[in-house]
């Protein structure tokens, strides 16, 4: 297992979609500290004299806008897997390892590994943007516990979005497919599920990614109640072992020509 996870690891350094999407990682991460910090307080329609600076649930919602760069590790995930079929080097790969899950599983792991480490750079780019940020007003303190603790966070969810779009893409093959149904997805049909049932919002791998950040809807997937960061955890790794075991039992054991 350790040398196909080894090989994973040359594969994906040898491209430069790790270089591209950890930039992306590092900008939007900085983007949505921006827009927390200087333009949201201010769209919202609410009491101008009321500074949500000063409310600590809502600093805390700044330090974890790391977690809004998730669908990147997301697409990371599923390029990995799926550029396998698109370049037809499945094949080989197949041929070297016949029991196919193993390739899923070394993948996956070779994923949340580097899913985790883009997660510890999500989140130094937050909290270094948050505190240059808030030097210019009036704000409530950071709390390093907390700080510390959505670090953690950051650092496991992304790892487990990594496998599950691993998983994503081994169920479905088709590279463009998957980007653009995850998408869809995360974008478009979590948000309108929350709005039209609440509480399944928090169930849902948006509103379980809130739950490990310890955010109330800072991705806009989840609901305003988050379940408790320990479920939120196992409900994320739930959805990471549902898409993998589809995937062993359904596409993983088709014809790959």
């Amino acid at each position: 297992m350790m040398s196909m996870v080894r090989s994973e690891f040359r594969k994906v350094t040898t491209t430069k979609v790790l270089l591209w999407l950890t930039i992306a990682t590092i900008t939007f991460s900085a983007l949505n500290v921006v827009l927390l910090v200087f333009l949201t307080p201010r769209a919202m329609d609410i009491d101008p004299e009321l500074n949500l600076l000063l409310d600590p649930a809502y600093v805390t919602n700044i330090l974890g806008a790391a977690g809004s760069s998730s669908i990147f590790i997301l697409i990371l995930g599923i390029i990995g897997m799926t550029s396998e079929y698109r370049h037809m080097t499945i094949t080989s790969t197949f041929l070297a390892t016949p029991k196919r899950p193993r390739v899923l599983i070394a993948k996956g792991i070779t994923y949340a590994l580097l899913g985790a480490a883009l997660g510890l750079i999500a989140f130094i780019t937050s909290f270094a943007v948050t505190l240059i940020a808030l030097m210019s007003d009036e704000h409530a303190p950071v709390d390093i516990v907390t700080a510390l603790q959505i670090l953690g966070g950051v650092v496991l969810a992304f790892a487990i979005y990594a496998f599950v779009g691993v998983s994503v893409g081994a169920l479905i093959r088709n590279q463009v497919a998957a980007i653009v149904g995850a998408l869809v997805w995360v974008l478009i049909v979590e948000a309108l599920l929350t709005v039209f049932v609440d509480w399944i919002g928090k169930w849902l791998p948006g509103g379980a990614l809130d739950a490990v950040l310890q955010t109330t809807n800072v991705t806009g997937r989840g609901g305003e109640d988050i379940l408790p960061t320990a479920i939120g955890v196992v409900v994320l790794l739930g959805y990471a072992v549902l898409f993998g075991l589809l995937a062993s039992l359904t596409t993983l054991r088709r014809d790959i020509t």
